[in-house]
């Protein structure tokens, strides 16, 4: 088994266990279906061959959470399978992300844990990335929405974590957990 087919399986066992607070997380703030979404792409990455796990993720999750995970998840299988750099290819997916998603730190979104994740790695590492992407999550309980479903519900949003930046922080923590262990 590749590293990162041993970080799907992980990622995997990890938001399963987390299925219903995202759920409830997004029911929150859109429809509800932000862990399940997340389980049913990440069932498919676990199950794929070899460097093919984050395109599996996108083809079954679909929608806009299949393709802006999936180019986070696509810029760690190729940290994990061919050593490119992470803090490189996760600014390009960051950036990516921001283009297709029209979306900015402040929006309340998964760039909010994203950026300054990417930010703290590129210069302090991993348990700095971590550690930036879990304030910036949870700076979003403040935030009001300005994009996605989120910001057209009342009160935009406002006192509820965002589920995509809840994603982001457990995506960076099995990383750590992944290569801690291989």
């Amino acid at each position: 088994m590749t590293a990162a087919q041993q970080y799907f399986t992980r990622l995997l066992a990890s938001i399963t266990a987390r299925k219903d607070q995202l759920n409830a997380l997004d029911a929150a703030l859109g429809d509800g279906d932000h862990g399940t979404t997340m389980v049913r792409g990440l069932t498919k990455a676990a199950q794929a061959e070899p460097g093919l796990g984050a395109k599996a993720f996108m083809r079954a999750s679909g929608g806009a959470a299949g393709t802006l995970f999936g180019l986070v998840l696509v810029a760690i299988e190729r940290h994990l399978d061919s050593g490119a750099d992470l803090a490189a290819e996760l600014a390009l997916a960051e950036a990516r992300i921001c283009d297709l998603g029209q979306v900015k730190p402040g929006d309340k979104s998964m760039i909010d844990a994203l950026t300054p994740a990417v930010a703290a790695l590129e210069s302090s590492g991993l348990d700095a990335a971590i550690e930036a992407a879990r304030h910036g999550c949870e700076a979003t309980i403040v935030l009001e929405a300005r994009r996605g479903r989120a910001q057209y519900v009342e009160g935009k949003g406002r006192g509820h974590q965002d589920p995509g930046a809840t994603s982001i922080v457990i995506l960076f923590e099995v990383l750590r957990e992944t290569q801690e262990n291989l």
